[in-house]
């Protein structure tokens, strides 16, 4: 069955309009100093729904109410050189911390592999669960979108987009594209995104009642996760650096030392490069 699928992101969009040659093997997280002890005690990332990320205007689809709340994300910078905007808006005010991960982070430290469509694709050991009201099903899964740079675009065109696609008595639901553009006032952010969805990439599904009156529905037969947390390898631990903030206080930087020496012993701990009074 053949679908004509709309979808900008693939390999070739990757490659030859973003300029990306090759995936980042680092990647960084601002964040306070109580979320990264959250983090080491868990072991995990959190991917937050995309309905709840500080752009609402990012994730909107053409034929499908609500469908950002039925993507998980968790947002991250290949961008070495601290950055002021995000010690700001993500870094507890430049009180917090930067925290460095091989972009394989999760369990298994499988390598991303690069497809066709969607770009990055990686598989963690381990399982997540979505939950929807009932008679909505819920999904497992244990592959996860990206990582994915975030394509910066005022274009109407790119920022609202079909998701669902019809050929005869079968459907499919391409969730590549959604929450992967960002107006350009956010570019300064230079993201790049693991993503989980609801709905399994390009899965066929009967084009009946069920799946347009219930499966599309997310107002009446809602998403009931509000996020999901995605195991990191214990080696991946091992090489994670924290940098902390240009702003911190003696005492968060004496207690950021006492989480690493107690959840991930052989991390690093360096200062800011940034002077700010």
């Amino acid at each position: 069955m053949q679908f004509k699928s709309q979808g900008f992101y693939t390999d070739d969009f990757m490659f030859d309009v973003m300029g990306i040659e090759q995936l980042p093997p680092v990647l960084y997280q601002y964040t306070s100093v109580e979320s990264l002890r959250r983090i080491l005690e868990s072991r995990s990332i959190r991917f937050s729904r995309l309905d709840s990320v500080n752009d609402p205007e990012e994730a909107i689809a053409s034929d499908v109410p609500l469908a950002a709340s039925s993507v998980f994300v968790s947002c991250w910078s290949s961008v070495e050189a601290e950055q002021i905007p995000m010690w700001s808006m993500y870094g507890d005010r430049f009180c917090g911390v930067r925290m460095r991960l091989p972009a394989n982070m999760f369990a298994g430290r499988r390598e991303p592999v690069i497809y066709e469509k969607g770009g990055a694709l990686t598989i963690f050991d381990g399982s997540y669960t979505i939950l929807r009201k009932a008679p909505a099903m819920q999904t497992q899964g244990c592959a996860i979108i990206g990582p994915n740079k975030v394509y910066y675009s005022d274009d109407a065109s790119y920022r609202s987009h079909r998701l669902v696609y019809h050929c005869g008595d079968t459907a499919a639901f391409y969730p590549y594209d959604l929450g992967m553009v960002k107006s350009t006032h956010w570019s300064y952010e230079q993201e790049w995104r693991f993503k989980i969805a609801a709905l399994a990439f390009e899965a066929e599904y009967p084009n009946d009642k069920y799946f347009n009156e219930v499966t599309l529905d997310f107002e009446r037969y809602p998403i009931e996760n509000n996020a999901l947390f995605v195991p990191l390898d214990e080696s991946a631990l091992a090489d994670m650096e924290v940098t902390v903030g240009p702003k911190i206080t003696k005492a968060s930087a004496d207690e950021v030392g006492d989480i690493l020496r107690e959840f991930a012993p052989r991390a690093s701990l360096v200062p800011s490069q940034l002077r700010i009074r």
